[in-house]
């Protein structure tokens, strides 16, 4: 495992090394979010989803991914941002929480990058209500933010049981 090397004063300016962690950031909107990549399985093209009546809004529908049927989610719908169309460069991410394998449809992947967990800035000022209930922190990274998603609140949600045994 990689490990960063942090200048920390508490130490007498002695550095300190911190495990880096991987993950995939992806782009909705304008902006740049990120998750770790344990939780993703793969990213793949979009391929052929069909629509599951009833679903909630942010339930594309259901797709078949090397011979298991996935729930698909709109990134975009999931965070309140408005619809855009899919391109060349769009994706779904494959992503694991618990027992649940989830699809997310994202705007495109931005890169894989590897950082320390200690760069997440999880201010108590980030609202917990609406789509920022997903958001587990912010990190900075060049000249860039990065919003950290909490896949596993992500991808679950008592509306997605309704489509969770497809």
């Amino acid at each position: 495992m990689e490990h960063a090397i942090l200048e920390d004063s508490l130490f007498d300016d002695e550095p300190v090394c911190e495990p880096l962690i991987r993950w995939v950031t992806f782009q909705l909107g304008q902006e740049i979010y990120g998750v770790v990549v344990k939780n993703v399985r793969e990213i793949l093209r979009i391929n052929n989803i069909s629509p599951v009546p009833g679903a909630p809004d942010y339930i594309v529908g259901i797709t078949n991914i090397r011979g298991n049927v996935v729930s698909v989610i709109d990134g975009r719908s999931r965070i309140n941002l408005p619809p855009a169309e899919h391109t060349d460069l769009s994706r779904m991410i494959v992503m694991e929480s618990k027992d649940d394998i989830v699809a997310v449809v994202v705007d495109r992947v931005a890169d894989i990058i590897d950082l320390p967990e200690s760069l997440i800035n999880a201010s108590s000022k980030l609202a917990k209500g609406g789509s920022s209930k997903y958001i587990s922190g912010v990190m900075s990274r060049e000249d860039e933010l990065i919003i950290i998603l909490d896949s596993e609140k992500f991808i679950t949600d008592e509306q997605y049981d309704m489509v969770a045994g497809f």
